[in-house]
């Protein structure tokens, strides 16, 4: 997975339980050193947020169309305390636009082939 060592890249790309767009972003094993994880995140949540707002993500994926869309953090590790605080301020304004953001620990049962 690329996790926020490829900013550029979508790492996951589903219709979860509830029927929302879901977007994930999979950051396996340790975050960066501390306070060097913000800017990569920042960069990785901004090339997502572009793709579902600019209809890249719907002439993908058509049937996604008018679903909520949830950008969810998933981790191997919890992230360091700045990062959650990044997320979170960060989720009051997206939510302006119906966007989710949330945070998952990864479940090893879940990503097994």
């Amino acid at each position: 997975m690329p996790g926020i060592g490829d900013p550029d890249e979508i790492d996951v790309i589903a219709e979860d339980v509830d029927g929302n767009a879901l977007l994930s972003i999979v950051q396996t094993g340790a975050w960066p050193a501390q306070g060097s994880a913000r800017g990569p995140l920042k960069r990785k949540l901004n090339t997502y947020l572009r793709y579902a707002r600019e209809g890249q993500m719907v002439s993908t994926y058509p049937s996604l169309e008018g679903r909520p869309i949830v950008i969810a953090l998933m981790y191997d590790e919890p992230p360091p305390q700045a990062v959650l605080d990044y997320w979170h301020n960060r989720g009051l304004t997206v939510a302006r636009d119906g966007i989710t953001l949330v945070t998952r620990a990864l479940d090893e049962t879940v990503w097994r082939a």
